[in-house]
């Protein structure tokens, strides 16, 4: 299972869930909950949406790259090469 980042509310719900970190997209479901807040406070009502997406990840470095694979095993750096090339 991969590492996973989560952040929960303050009733202990989960809110967020991804399996890399996105700096920008934290910043945003922070903002979110604190504006969910303001508006409770306010009496306004605030209701909650689902959303699911899909994220591309670039930027994995060659040194990174071969200490996954020397981790994994050889079966996993020759699939990864069937896969995409060598």
């Amino acid at each position: 299972m991969p590492n996973m980042v989560y952040i929960v509310d303050k009733r202990g719900k989960v809110v967020y869930k991804a399996m890399w970190t996105d700096h920008a997209e934290i910043e945003t479901v922070l903002q979110n909950l604190v504006m969910a807040e303001e508006m409770a406070a306010r009496g306004i009502r605030a209701r909650a949406s689902y959303s699911e997406k899909l994220s591309f990840v670039v930027g994995y470095g060659q040194d990174v790259r071969d200490k996954v694979l020397g981790r994994a095993g050889p079966k996993a750096r020759h699939d990864l090469e069937s896969a995409f090339g060598g």
